[in-house]
């Protein structure tokens, strides 16, 4: 396996577009002025920043947080809550002091009080973000196969995000997009969110590529309008079968994988982040103006016990080191294996616990 070198302390940028950095609270370039409708990213030089500056950066995570019962091939039952949940644990387990992370989601009343004790264990957690609502909760039931595959039944949708509740947290320096239903935000709304603000937008496609049947169950569908979507965003993660749903077709190599990664990046993202499951990840990237390619093998995990949550993980582990390093190869290596580590637990708890004791800044 070849991992391409990239020359990183090069600014991206779009054709005619020349980036403008901005410094918030003098810890390292992160946001850029859009002048064509795309942002870049940076691997500009680190800055070092005393620690009496912490918190050096505040991410939003937009999305819906599951009740979850996980149903395995042995009939046993797991209920724990689940969705970005699993994001906001990784960070919070991750960033320590170096991060503020502000969930922004619709909260049924059945699960409002349990879940909040959950997050006010995390000190970084923000909860001004989270509306109470007269729905019943997201409830997912995981049916698990016997290699990981899993039939997914979705009870009770709370109401999706409108653009006034998201508002607040645009000047942050992040924004995670994580479809956990599916109807989380509109189109409309992501459109809104990327027109008013520079901050760097992560996009999970995650389970905008379902579909679901009137009773709940959900399947595999090609959403309308998916490019249009993408285009918002700086940074695109799917695993490999919603990978195949926005193509249309199988994609049976590397080589058919980078070339649909390509197109994807034609777009406008900058990033395709494509998780494989026990095969690893790959990315697809955008340095000046070729497209480049890095595989990351999987990694054999001794005691495994359940993949659920593990690319909300991935997603969440990437983007907390990039945020700090500024280095997309090395965040790529960070990612799989912090995905990796979750597969030893089952369920949101004891995320963050586990996490921590391989402490972002103990990596660097």
């Amino acid at each position: 396996m070849t991992h391409p070198d990239c020359e990183e302390s090069r600014l991206w940028r779009d054709d005619e577009a020349i980036s403008k950095s901005l410094i918030h609270i003098g810890a390292r370039l992160l946001r850029f002025a859009r002048n064509d409708g795309h942002s870049s990213f940076s691997t500009a030089c680190r800055i070092v920043v005393p620690s009496n500056t912490m918190p050096r950066f505040k991410v939003t995570v937009i999305g819906t947080i599951n009740k979850d019962t996980i149903i395995f091939p042995n009939g046993k039952r797991t209920e724990s809550f689940g969705g970005i949940l699993y994001n906001l644990s990784a960070l919070s387990g991750l960033g320590g002091k170096w991060m503020e992370i502000y969930p922004v989601c619709n909260l049924g009343y059945d699960v409002y009080n349990q879940v909040e004790r959950i997050l006010k264990k995390y000190d970084n957690v923000k909860l001004n973000g989270i509306n109470k609502v007269r729905r019943k909760n997201n409830h997912a039931y995981l049916l698990m196969g016997k290699e990981n595959q899993r039939e997914e039944i979705l009870r009770n949708r709370v109401p999706v995000l409108s653009f006034t509740r998201i508002k607040p947290f645009l000047d942050n320096d992040a924004i995670l997009v994580n479809f956990i239903s599916g109807f989380d935000i509109s189109l409309n709304t992501l459109r809104r969110v990327r027109k008013n603000t520079d901050a760097m937008i992560f996009l999970d496609m995650h389970s905008l590529t379902l579909g679901i049947h009137k009773n709940g169950k959900r399947f595999f569908k090609t959403p309308k309008s998916w490019r249009e979507y993408l285009k918002q965003a700086d940074l695109v993660q799917t695993n490999l079968l919603e990978l195949f749903v926005l193509s249309g077709k199988k994609l049976e190599s590397s080589k058919d994988i980078r070339d649909f990664g390509n197109y994807v990046l034609s777009l406008g993202p900058k990033v395709l982040l494509v998780t494989m499951g026990e095969d690893g990840a790959v990315m697809i990237y955008r340095d000046g103006r070729v497209c480049k390619f890095k595989k990351c093998e999987g990694i054999k995990v001794r005691g495994f016990k359940d993949t659920t949550g593990c690319g909300d993980v991935f997603l969440a582990g990437f983007l907390a080191y990039y945020l700090y390093t500024g280095k997309l190869s090395q965040s790529l290596d960070f990612a799989n294996r912090f995905a990796a580590e979750k597969c030893k637990i089952s369920g949101v708890e004891g995320v963050a616990e586990l996490l921590k004791k391989i402490a972002l800044t103990n990596l660097l």
